[in-house]
């Protein structure tokens, strides 16, 4: 009776959140396929930074009287696109603007925008192979880790009593470890945006079993 022992996990991808200031340049993004349990780290941009330079942007001599936005009223609130001016002229416009970023948090997005999103970012990439244990089960950890900081990802793991939550930490740390090196980002500015697991190569064995008599 032939067996299966192993899987491995694919990728763990860790995202950072990249700091941009006026003079940065766009980082670009280092996809890599998922065949073992893995992680791997993003680097969102910054909305604060991203208004402020559209704040910057000198207003045209027929949009001079367009409506900003105004929260402080009690008008009910249509979504983000129905109030909002085509420039932001200051700061506290870009704060308030802020306040209806909520209003499409839950909409489905189309993949190309999800491709387009994925270039300006910046992953790494950590993979483990040859792990025997159920690819079943190892995913079940990894949703433990999925969508969290580092720091937060670890302490979750700390506290979980799977038999393999410290090999997706160990995982977890070592790719946390190759952003540091590369470009100097520190765990509580990476996000694990991708950990789960697949099949690795099979281990078949013989299963010796008794007749019954």
């Amino acid at each position: 009776m032939a067996q299966s022992l192993t899987s491995r996990m694919t990728r763990l991808a860790i995202s950072t959140r990249n700091i941009f200031t006026s003079s940065s340049s766009i980082s670009k993004p280092n996809p890599s396929p998922i065949l073992s349990s893995s992680c791997s780290l993003r680097t969102p941009l910054m909305h604060t930074n991203i208004l402020r330079s559209l704040s910057t942007i000198p207003k045209p001599k027929q949009l001079q009287q367009t409506r900003t936005i105004d929260i402080t009223n009690n008008s009910p609130d249509f979504g983000a696109t129905s109030t909002l001016p085509p420039l932001l002229h200051s700061q506290r416009d870009a704060e308030n603007f802020a306040a209806f970023v909520h209003a499409n948090k839950h909409h489905k997005v189309k993949p190309f925008i999800l491709k387009r999103r994925r270039h300006h970012l910046k992953s790494y990439i950590g993979n483990e192979k040859n792990i025997r244990h159920s690819p079943w089960r190892m995913n079940l950890v990894c949703q433990f880790a999925h969508g969290l900081t580092v720091p937060e990802a670890l302490k979750q793991l700390m506290f979980c009593q799977k038999v393999k939550a410290p090999l997706v930490a160990k995982v977890i740390r070592r790719t946390a470890n190759l952003a540091d090196i590369r470009d100097g980002f520190q765990p509580s500015q990476l996000e694990v945006s991708e950990c789960f697991t697949t099949h690795g190569t099979h281990l078949k064995r013989l299963k010796i079993m008794g007749r019954g008599r």
